[in-house]
């Protein structure tokens, strides 16, 4: 919710007789993050990486979560986290796409690599979604939202 407060003050006895001064608010500074979820969105259509809709569904969901743990971690634990990812990735990501015993940590991981890859300057845009944490230059999530076709229109198609 957006809120605006326009002051009227009028001066005292030198300009009496003449209409009170409005003062207009100055304008709010543009955020210099997105919160502590940071900004999860699909990725454009024309972007060169994609995933399954349960993948992309899955990822909207896991990586704010990841992003806001991330948050309160230094500089260190940011580079064992992601070194963990990569090593887990690197080693079970079949599991993550085929099943196997370690699917859960291996999609995990990847929810993480994304998390602390958004922290990048211009964030990340891979596997169907674009992450970032601070507002940037040609950020798909500040584009005017695109209407979901309806599930009629799904099967129309």
């Amino acid at each position: 919710m957006e809120r605006h407060l326009t002051m009227t003050t009028a001066t005292p006895s030198a300009g009496a007789g003449k209409e009170p001064v409005q003062h207009e608010p100055d304008p709010q500074p543009a955020p210099d993050t997105h919160g502590p979820f940071g900004r999860v969105v699909t990725a454009p259509e024309d972007s060169p990486t994609s995933a399954s809709s349960t993948w992309v569904t899955w990822l909207l969901f896991m990586v704010p979560l990841c992003i806001a743990e991330l948050r309160g971690f230094s500089e260190p634990e940011i580079a064992r986290v992601s070194a963990r990812a990569a090593d887990l990735i690197s080693s079970h990501g079949d599991d993550a796409q085929y099943g196997g015993h370690h699917q859960r940590s291996a999609r995990t991981a990847i929810a993480q690599g994304l998390a602390v890859l958004a922290r990048a300057d211009g964030g990340v845009t891979a596997l169907g979604i674009h992450a970032c944490m601070r507002p940037h230059v040609g950020c798909p999530g500040t584009s005017p939202a695109r209407p979901s076709p309806s599930k009629h229109e799904e099967r129309d198609v």
